[in-house]
């Protein structure tokens, strides 16, 4: 078994290599030869009126691969003006998330793997696939909205998949958009500018990207252009005004136990996540509902594999491609190709196999 840190991950896994091995999973996904388990949450009070403790588990297999993955995280989450969530592990700054890579063909535990940087690449590879798919090829302007880890992931897949020649980069901060405009000038070579507003940064955009923590939907789809492609990394970021102008839908999968599902005691929190909440009533309420969140169910990309659904009909079609779901899958193709990748150069830190066996049946 080997340990895989963030810095193994980076040296192997490029955005072309996320790109390529999610289109392994899905085509897998598309034939009968993956499956993954929504993601769910548990909660539980800290014992601070301010936050609460988050635990996220999700999992996925992937025939092409020969792993299962389970990824698992647990934060404490807080909620400081309703609009934005915050998460820590043990102190601010410091996160816990894991990926679990287990043999299909003998069940052996393969890799431990921190999941920092494999999550921003397979986020922003998947928005790559949806915008190859549904853009319209000759889309060259990019409307970014957020300057964090996962609009750099997203800008730097779309770019992948389309020449832009320009991008309009939108967040809150001003120094955090200029100093991310600036880096994709330097970095990745495009005409990237910081613009005062998220509406300047959609109107007239031929692709919107939506890559945020927001709490709610970041635009008005009244800004978009016929034409435009507009996707996002989390279903928050979404109006139901904007689901309702889209001409077109699709969404990567399942991403989670679909809302008001008949399941005892399950509750649909932060994200529309389906979640379990342990705490008293007055505990409870600080967490943020789904009320508000887009929670609808749309044909798929496997949908799409299959012939059953069609990603675009004519260059005036606005598409949306909604970013969720199929995470398990995702972590499973991914950390399958970063695993093949990180035994061939030999990386990682080896520690006995035996640790993770036992002679035990349980």
């Amino acid at each position: 078994m080997r340990l895989l840190t963030n810095a193994d991950v980076a040296s192997v896994l490029s955005m072309a290599e996320g790109i390529k091995a999610l289109r392994t999973g899905y085509a897998d996904l598309a034939r009968g030869d993956a499956a993954y388990v929504p993601r769910i949450d548990l909660y539980a009070p800290t014992g601070r009126d301010d936050d609460y403790y988050q635990w996220g588990s999700m999992a996925g297999a992937c025939r092409s691969y020969g792993v299962v993955a389970v990824r698992i995280k647990s934060d404490v989450t807080s909620w400081p003006d309703g609009r934005t969530s915050e998460k820590y592990c043990i102190e601010p700054g410091t996160y816990s998330g894991i990926i679990l890579l287990y043999s299909i063909t003998n069940g052996e535990p393969l890799a431990l793997l921190q999941d920092g940087y494999l999550q921003h690449v397979r986020v922003g590879a998947a928005a790559g696939i949806g915008v190859d798919l549904m853009a319209r090829k000759d889309a060259d302007t990019l409307g970014l909205i957020g300057s964090g880890g996962m609009a750099r992931t997203y800008l730097e897949a779309i770019a992948a998949v389309r020449p832009l020649a320009g991008v309009r980069i939108y967040s809150t901060t001003t120094a955090n958009r200029e100093r991310f405009a600036a880096a994709a000038r330097e970095e990745l070579g495009l005409n990237a500018q910081s613009v005062g507003s998220a509406q300047e940064a959609v109107e007239g955009a031929s692709i919107v990207a939506t890559a945020t923590d927001a709490m709610k939907a970041t635009f008005d789809p009244a800004w978009l252009s016929p034409g435009t492609h507009v996707t996002c990394v989390t279903r928050r970021e979404l109006s139901h005004e904007l689901v309702a102008r889209a001409d077109r839908v699709l969404q990567l999968g399942i991403n989670t136990v679909p809302y008001g599902s008949p399941v005892p005691d399950m509750e649909w929190k932060a994200g529309g996540i389906a979640s379990y909440v342990s705490g008293q009533p007055d505990e409870r309420a600080r967490i943020p509902s789904s009320k508000g969140a887009e929670t609808g169910v749309f044909p798929t990309l496997a949908d799409v594999h299959r012939g059953q659904a069609q990603a675009r009909a004519c260059d005036e079609d606005i598409t949306l491609f909604v970013t969720t779901g199929t995470q398990g899958l995702q972590f499973a193709a991914v950390g399958g190709r970063v695993w093949q990748l990180a035994q061939e150069r030999d990386l990682g830190h080896p520690f006995p196999t035996e640790w993770f066996l036992q002679d035990i049946r349980d």
